[in-house]
């Protein structure tokens, strides 16, 4: 029986519901754990996926499982099944931010909420030695309630890891790759503070930071041209929140936020801003003139 058939078992206790996606990797079925009787869903591994797939497989389902913190996806058990290699992980019922965002960009109370999130996320991430490498709307998860959690450790690695794969393929999602990341260099903290500003401005601008048509037009300009003024798309906001932005994505990794939290509290403050106006000054009170009085 295939293994997305609904219905069918997986490992002796995941009963297939129903499919939730599927891309060039693996697949993701919404199951219910039978021993547990709880839902769950199921990243089943491709057949006919390369070896080196399989590792980074492997190392998602290594790191997720060692991973303890509310924003990030858990991941609860794994199992090796004929038609391949199965993670389990804790389902979240809500959607995707690429998902989300056609239906236009977030509200400003909801965007700062998203960003505190995932500034924890990744900064529980990086104090762990671990940098993400794939932070993009797709990997962002909204659950129903509000929170939302970080997904897909797929391609991370140590700090001190080497930042290609063996036949020199940079990995990644072109439009959301520090210039560091597309150049084939070191890959640090940074370039996760990097793909996490380009998150929010699309959130906020309801369109990619790096424009362009193809991988490599998008990775010329994020090589070459100065970081985009979300407030060209979206010119209500305040200029604090523009400003946090452009840090974030500068070229220079050096010139970007500390860490992934400090990017979420200035996009927090100045959208908090936005969303409570500074009082009115009272007006200056004048020394009234008038007019002359004509003579009788």
């Amino acid at each position: 029986m295939p293994v997305h058939t609904q219905g069918s078992l997986l490992a002796g206790r995941y009963r297939v519901l129903t499919r939730l996606g599927s891309g060039g990797m693996a697949s993701v079925l919404l199951c219910h754990d039978e021993r547990l009787d709880r839902r769950v869903a199921v990243k089943r591994l491709h057949a006919d996926s390369p070896g080196e797939v399989e590792q980074r497989f492997v190392r998602e389902a290594k790191l997720g499982a060692s991973f303890n913190h509310p924003n990030l996806v858990s991941v609860y058990d794994t199992a090796l099944e004929d038609e391949g290699l199965l993670i389990v992980m804790e389902y979240v019922r809500g959607e995707s931010l690429a998902h989300a965002l056609p239906r236009g960009p977030l509200e400003p109370e909801r965007l700062a909420s998203l960003a505190i999130d995932l500034g924890e996320a990744l900064d529980y991430v990086h104090a762990e030695g671990v940098v993400h490498r794939d932070v993009k709307p797709a990997n962002v998860l909204l659950r129903d309630d509000g929170v939302a959690k970080l997904v897909d450790l797929g391609i991370a690695m140590s700090v001190d890891q080497t930042r290609m794969t063996r036949s020199g393929t940079v990995l990644g999602s072109a439009a959301y790759m520090a210039p560091e990341q597309l150049g084939g260099g070191e890959v640090g903290p940074a370039a996760d503070v990097y793909a996490f500003a380009t998150v929010c401005f699309e959130a906020l601008a309801g369109r990619r930071a790096p424009p362009g048509r193809t991988p490599m037009e998008i990775a010329h300009r994020i090589a070459t041209a100065e970081p985009p003024d979300v407030r060209d798309h979206a010119p209500e906001l305040p200029a604090a929140v523009a400003h946090a932005l452009a840090r974030g994505m500068a070229r220079d990794p050096a010139d970007r936020q500390a860490s992934a939290g400090d990017l979420a509290a200035e996009l927090a403050d100045g959208l908090e801003r936005q969303e409570r106006p500074e009082p009115a000054t009272p007006p200056t009170l004048q020394t009234a003139v008038t007019a002359p009085v004509p003579a009788a």
